[in-house]
């Protein structure tokens, strides 16, 4: 008898530890489910907006459109001549500002990752320092070097600044410390050189990192707008986020078109969405690496 108790007890106990946990991952899912939900919120509303008049726009901000429709988006291919020029200004700038700042990134980690040199941590302290220097600060200086050197309204004026990523030194730095020194060793014995080490075996077996990176900087210059409105005042080099908010109607002039404005907002989207979508294998990787490193 005394063990039928025991067994039952045990039973309950277990029991009530099942219910106890599974009560617990139904309220984390839940509260998840309604976190993406308000996530998500704005960018259907987005969405559902780019096939709407302007006029219901007003009326049915958050509806189901009455009448789709893809006039806005033609409109985007008619206002002042056509957004694609400023679209395509954006891929350029992103594009370019993305692998150079990878390629540099990369090369200065490795360096303080793997070489031993005079000064290397002062060296990479004031670099991270430089973090936490905003960037609004460094405005005035930059636009009156850039407008010496006649640089204003062009792209290397929007890309220059952005290259130099130290946060992105510090991430990529923090995972080239994890990958073997064993390995730079027995091909340094192999003749390699320190071009050939870089490229051919720290570039290689950081790629999940610095996909991770590509991904990040890549968002952030492609959503900048501050430094290419400042930079950028001639409308044929300005990049597609920094155009979006001035669009107005051509007839009274200072209503905004709304059904426009969420159709290239929705345009302007799909870069990011599709650069995730490449690099995203290597992005979970790292974070994979990152969780379970020692």
């Amino acid at each position: 008898m005394m063990a039928q108790r025991i067994a039952t007890v045990k039973t309950h106990r277990t029991q009530t530890a099942w219910i106890r946990q599974r009560g617990q991952a139904v309220a984390a899912y839940a509260i998840l489910i309604v976190v993406v939900a308000l996530s998500m919120y704005p960018l259907f509303v987005m969405v559902l907006n780019s096939f709407k008049t302007d006029s219901e726009i007003n009326w049915n901000p958050a509806g189901l459109p009455e009448e789709w429709t893809l006039a806005s988006y033609a409109a985007i291919f008619e206002y002042h001549g056509g957004m694609w020029v400023n679209f395509l200004n954006s891929v350029i700038i992103a594009t370019i500002s993305t692998v150079l700042a990878v390629l540099l990134a990369s090369m200065a980690a490795f360096a303080f990752a793997k070489y031993e040199f005079r000064g290397r941590n002062v060296i990479f302290a004031l670099l991270l320092a430089t973090m936490m220097v905003p960037f609004e600060i460094t405005i005035p200086p930059l636009y009156i070097a850039f407008a010496k050197l006649g640089w204003l309204n062009t792209y290397q004026a929007m890309i220059v600044p952005t290259l130099a990523s130290a946060f992105g030194l510090f991430l990529i730095r923090q995972y080239m410390f994890s990958i073997p020194s064993a390995l730079l060793e027995a091909a340094h014995i192999d003749g390699a050189n320190h071009w050939q080490l870089y490229w051919q075996i720290m570039v290689p077996t950081a790629a999940p990192i610095l996909g991770a990176f590509a991904i990040l900087h890549f968002l952030g210059v492609w959503n900048s707008y501050l430094w290419p409105l400042v930079v950028a005042t001639e409308r044929a080099i300005q990049p597609i986020m920094v155009v979006l908010p001035t669009l107005r109607d051509p007839v009274i002039g200072f209503l905004p078109v709304w059904g426009t404005i969420m159709a290239g907002s929705v345009l302007a989207t799909l870069p990011i969405v599709v650069v995730f979508i490449v690099f995203q294998d290597r992005f979970m990787a790292s974070v994979v690496v990152g969780a379970i490193k020692e």
